[in-house]
């Protein structure tokens, strides 16, 4: 691999790891592959977990390669000692040059030196060790049924740090901190480092509870943990069901031995291990802990509480109850969230909460310790149920997304559509409802019609007037602000809007007659008729100058008929 990896100008290691999309290039693969075999921070499996990657040496297996097969990537693991295939141990140390194989020295057969490594020497592999080494590898192997139960068919990601753990605390370290012990450099070396984890595995569970009852009489400290110490915390940090069997033995020597006045959470092993306590569960669900003991207190969530033996009080949640905080939180979003959910803007969320079809999604009574007011459970079922209510629009349609106030200046018009939508009376275009809740469509016309109805009622604007009967809208507004045409007035966009009913309509054209309307019955110019009539005493009312010119010249009916009577 050396050599290949040479001809690149690459050498594995640390900047190699971190360039893998760049090495990836280099080497013309696809996107991905180099990130599913390199060992990382935060691996998916134990052995490719970069803190117990080995750097001083690179075992092999004689039988692997005199089978012809790779490398195994389990033996670059630091507590990988053995073969489980083969039940041999590995061999890291050449009988030629007496060097450890290193990583980027050799060939996939030979030491650097040439010695052939088919030839190694064969030692076969201690059941433990063996067993140990399928653990970390993730193999079932028939060794591992000299394992704790718990973990014969289980390998959990984080086993490298547990071994570590189990090892560690027998050995001292120059500053006397627990987990700063080095990782062994070679196989000899590991196995040394190893024989604590060995023994308590052998002897499974009665040197384990021999370890906790040394610790307990160690200290005459009146809690269990404080006996217990930083090696209860560091253990506690292992949870899951692979590590239960640790957890119950360290519970039973507990209640076993210790009489003390708070034996923290190894007090009753069967139960415990489900209760955590509150600052624990305030990092599964990234709030305060105090949010937590304040709701325990005020039993807005089930909790217990212990007191320790120096007065200070514990607040233990069971997991059960923060698996359902967890699920409220998740369930419970904010506005921002919720708009995100909608596809809609700031604006539009405010309109639509004027209509009151946001609190239809907000319950009077939340549940314990969410920070939104939204259930997205119900707004994903309204948008769901809405998407299923799709009918054929014949015409143009519009998306909820653009009905706001630049779509039209009437608030209450809008309002008016959006409660129409909610309650199902203004139904969506089929093909609209795919995406999210803005991209919905709905019938122009209907929104139009909806919109007009809430502006002016029952009645017709000017424009309307002005479309039905010919006659200008300018005319019609004039005519409305002299008196001669009744209606009524409403507020528009900062203005003042007129509505006119049919009633009023009708009435006025029962007293007047526009002056252009009847030249053009009678084949005459408006000018002209205007100077007959006043010849004969008629006058027209109505009219206003616009600019140079007077527009909107009326004549009474009234006055016509009486003409006409006097020229008979």
């Amino acid at each position: 691999m050396s050599d290949f990896l040479g001809s690149f100008g690459l050498r594995y290691g640390r900047p190699l790891i971190e360039g893998a999309l760049e090495v990836e290039g280099i080497l013309e693969l696809p996107a991905g592959t180099l990130r599913n075999i390199l060992p990382s921070a935060r691996p998916s499996i134990p052995t490719r977990n970069w803190r117990f990657e080995r750097h001083h040496s690179a075992p092999v297996c004689p039988d692997c390669i005199s089978d012809g097969k790779p490398h195994h990537h389990s033996w670059r693991h630091s507590f990988v000692t053995a073969c489980s295939e083969h039940g041999l141990r590995l061999v890291d140390e050449c009988p030629m040059c007496g060097e450890n194989f290193m990583p980027g020295r050799g060939g996939y057969d030979s030491c650097h030196c040439g010695c052939p490594l088919d030839r190694l020497p064969r030692n076969q592999a201690l059941e433990v060790e063996v067993a140990l080494s399928a653990l970390i590898s993730g193999d079932m192997h028939p060794a591992r049924s000299a394992l704790p139960p718990a973990l014969a068919f289980r390998t959990p990601v984080d086993i490298g740090e547990f071994v570590y753990f189990l090892a560690s605390v027998e050995v001292e370290t120059e500053t006397g901190k627990q987990g700063k012990t080095p990782l062994p450099k070679n196989l000899a070396e590991a196995t040394a480092f190893l024989e604590p984890v060995f023994s308590t595995f052998c002897d499974w569970p009665a040197r384990f509870e021999c370890a906790v009852s040394a610790r307990l009489s160690n200290s005459g400290a009146p809690t269990a943990p404080m006996r217990l110490g930083k090696w209860y915390q560091r253990l506690n940090a292992f949870d899951g069901q692979a590590y239960n069997d640790f957890h119950a033995t360290l519970g039973k020597v507990v209640q076993r031995e210790f009489d003390g006045a708070y034996a923290g959470g190894a007090d009753a092993p069967s139960d415990m291990r489900n209760w955590v306590s509150a600052a624990e569960a305030a990092k599964i669900l990234h709030i305060r802990a105090d949010r937590l003991v304040d709701a325990t207190a005020k039993q807005r969530i089930p909790g217990r509480k212990y007191a320790s033996g120096f007065g200070h009080r514990h607040t233990m949640i069971h997991r059960d109850t923060v698996a359902d905080i967890a699920r409220d939180r998740q369930r419970f979003i904010d506005k921002t969230t919720a708009r995100e959910v909608f596809g809609i803007s700031r604006k539009q969320y405010d309109l639509l909460a004027e209509a009151g079809f946001i609190c239809r999604f907000i319950p009077e009574t939340l549940p314990p310790l969410v920070d939104g007011q939204h259930d997205s459970v119900a707004i994903k079922r309204f948008v769901a149920d809405t998407a299923s209510t799709a009918t054929e629009v014949e015409g143009t349609t519009v998306a909820l997304k653009d009905l706001n106030l630049r779509f039209t200046t009437d608030a209450a018009a809008l309002k008016e559509v959006f409660c129409r939508i909610s309650n199902g009376r203004l139904r969506p275009a089929k093909g609209s409802t795919d995406g999210r809740f803005a991209g919905f469509r709905f019938s122009r016309k209907e929104v139009d019609t909806i919109i007009a109805a809430v502006r002016h009622g029952p009645g017709l604007t000017i424009q309307l007037v002005a479309e039905l009967t010919g006659w200008k809208d300018q005319c019609v507004a004039q005519w409305c602000k002299q008196g001669l045409i009744q209606h009524e007035e409403y507020p528009h966009a900062g203005k003042v809007g007129r509505i006119i009913s049919q009633e009023d309509l009708c009435r006025f054209q029962m007293e007047y007659v526009p002056v252009s309307t009847l030249a053009g019955q009678l084949g005459t110019s408006a000018r002209h008729l205007m100077t007959t009539l006043s010849n004969i005493g008629i006058e027209t009312i109505g009219a206003f100058q616009d600019g140079t010119a007077w527009r909107g010249h009326l004549l009474k009916l009234s006055d016509l008929a009486s003409a006409r009577k006097t020229t008979q």
